[in-house]
């Protein structure tokens, strides 16, 4: 869930592996009520392919949905450049990015998190999808393989980012100290019980959740080997990358900071608000 894009800088600790992108029609199969505010959807279908890309700690990685029409219920795929321009007036396709959470190759089940909200397409889909209900899939475009070899890791999310976080607990090695600092309403338990040092805020707006995040990552120790990954709404990740890279010192190669969204801005934003 939330946006997961390269951006024009990135840490050369990351390794980049292209795909090739695929589209799918997949149907819900089951459905987990994480909290109030964000259920577990996952999908399978024959298009799913066994061999999609889900390489270890590739922990931002996305797929692009194309949600239904909410009038006609017709999911809407972008046209293929060799295809050209639509007839005038064809509908557009409603499309947003999603973090993937789980693939089971045996199973051929992709999973996905998503918060319900009722201000946005995917969340509204979300709110109301029930097993059978269908949607498109596209991608990945490629993998951001993140590294298993530093001493420490500091996670910084709010629930738009808890799929990645997630991803980290449980891929990185066992023996490896982790430090998360989760923006959500409802604590949970994350990356199947996997010991780490998990700190809950309650969300507010986007200046209180600033100071609270930067308040909380003061607190904790971030040494010159620390990675830290962080990704959440642009203010407040902007108030961490500039805590994390001007107060700490901490070096650009260990640090990945991303706005996945921005208060005010539906879809994804443009690549200044990514690391």
């Amino acid at each position: 869930m939330g946006p997961s894009s390269t951006g024009r800088r990135g840490s050369s600790l990351v390794r980049r592996l292209p795909h090739t992108p695929r589209r799918r029609t997949l149907q819900v199969v089951r459905i987990e009520e994480l909290t109030p505010t964000m259920r577990r959807i996952v999908f399978t279908g024959a298009e799913l392919e066994a061999d999609f890309p889900f390489p270890a700690l590739a922990a931002t990685d996305h797929v692009k949905l194309c949600l239904p029409d909410p009038a006609t219920g017709t999911i809407v795929f972008p046209r293929r450049p060799e295809q050209g321009a639509g007839p005038a007036g064809a509908p557009a396709p409603i499309m947003r990015d999603y973090t993937i959470r789980r693939f089971d190759p045996a199973a051929r089940e992709l999973t996905l998190d998503f918060v319900v909200h009722l201000h946005g397409p995917a969340g509204q889909w979300a709110a109301t999808a029930a097993a059978g209900a269908e949607i498109g899939v596209l991608g990945p475009r490629g993998s951001q393989v993140y590294p298993a070899s530093c001493p420490d890791y500091l996670l910084v999310a709010d629930e738009t980012a808890l799929p990645a976080t997630e991803r980290f607990l449980e891929e990185l090695p066992a023996e490896v100290p982790v430090r998360v600092v989760a923006l959500g309403a409802v604590p949970r338990e994350l990356g199947g019980g996997r010991a780490a040092e998990i700190r809950w805020l309650t969300p507010g707006d986007p200046e209180s959740d600033a100071d609270a995040v930067v308040d909380a990552v003061a607190g904790l120790p971030v040494g010159a080997g620390t990675f830290t990954f962080g990704a959440g709404e642009a203010g407040v990740m902007r108030a961490l990358r500039r805590h994390l890279r001007t107060d700490r010192g901490a070096d650009a190669e260990h640090v990945v900071v991303r706005g996945y969204w921005r208060t005010g801005i539906a879809g994804k934003l443009p690549a200044e608000d990514d690391d």
